[in-house]
Formats: structure tokens, sequence, C-alpha cells
């Protein structure tokens, strides 16, 4: 009898063993990563064509020397937006280069101010049509950049604010 209760106690002793071995490996993985500073400027503005001449400016440090970094709008949740799945929330914005001090700035390029923050339709001559345009609403968007090689990651807060009334 007692050596059947010791293989039970060995059994429950190898199978915690297991789990705790198991549990302390996995929790390596799910550590966070290394956070980059991000900033956007103007952080607050409204949609309109200014936005052509003088561009939001997304800048950023802490990132690796010389990397790739991808800018995404984060969408709210249950958000429908034109060639991007349901499931989908990230879109991406912009793109910068880090230097070798693991700094960079860019630009929120035109074409990304068409097709996510305005949402124009495309004429067959690949024109803009404004007239299918339907601009995502004001809010508070996560804007997220993170590192291809690194995967480290800045995050910001984008405020698109209503546009002023029109006087009459």
């Amino acid at each position: 009898m007692n050596k059947l209760r010791f293989r039970q106690n060995l059994r429950w002793v190898l199978i915690l063993s297991f789990i705790m071995f198991w549990l302390t490996s996995c929790a390596g993985i799910s550590k966070p990563k290394p956070m980059a500073d991000l900033k956007i400027e103007p952080a607050q503005f409204f949609l309109s064509p200014a936005l052509f001449k003088k561009p939001v400016t997304i800048s950023g440090s802490g990132f690796k020397p010389n990397e790739l970094v991808i800018i995404e709008m984060v969408l709210p949740e249950g958000f429908k937006m034109k060639g991007i799945g349901e499931d989908e929330r990230n879109v991406g914005i912009a793109t910068g280069n880090a230097g070798a001090d693991g700094a960079f700035k860019t630009t929120v390029k035109p074409t990304a101010v068409l097709n996510w923050f305005f949402q124009v339709g495309w004429t067959p001559m690949l024109k803009p049509d404004f007239k299918k345009a339907k601009p995502i609403p004001p809010g508070s968007y996560d804007v997220i950049a993170t590192g291809m090689d690194s995967e480290i990651f800045g995050q910001a807060v984008m405020n698109i604010i209503p546009p002023p009334k029109k006087k009459k």
C-alpha cells in the first residue's frame, strides 16, 4: 500500500512541477516590450485641406538605431472603414527611419490623409473623389509606432476635433 501511495504522490509532484515550470517559462513571454517616446504635432486638429499644406508630424526616440518604424492609427472597437477587415483595428498612416541615435521624424503623407482621414472615393483616373468621402469622426485615436527589428514601440494620442462653426 505504501508503494502505491508513494507512486501517486510522485505522480502529483511531477505534474505540479511540470505545471510550475511551464507557468514560469511562459511568464518570460508576456513581459512588456520596451517603450519609446512618441510625439504628434499638432496633437489636436480638425480635418481640412490645410492638412495637405501643413501635414501632421510624428517624431519618436528610443528605437533601435537605423531601423524602420511603422506608424499606425488604432481604430475604435467596431469602427468600420473601407478596405479594412472587420477584425483589423490598426491602419498604417506613416513610416519613419530611425537614425543612428534611434530617433525619427516623419509626416502623414497626403495618400494616408485621403484614404484614412477623409476616406475619399477614387475616380477611374485615380483622382480623389470627395463626393464619396466619409471622414472619420472626431475623437481621440491612439497612434502606435513600432520598430520593425526591435519591436520597441511608442504610443501617443491624436485628437481629431470637429471643425469650427462657420460664421454667418
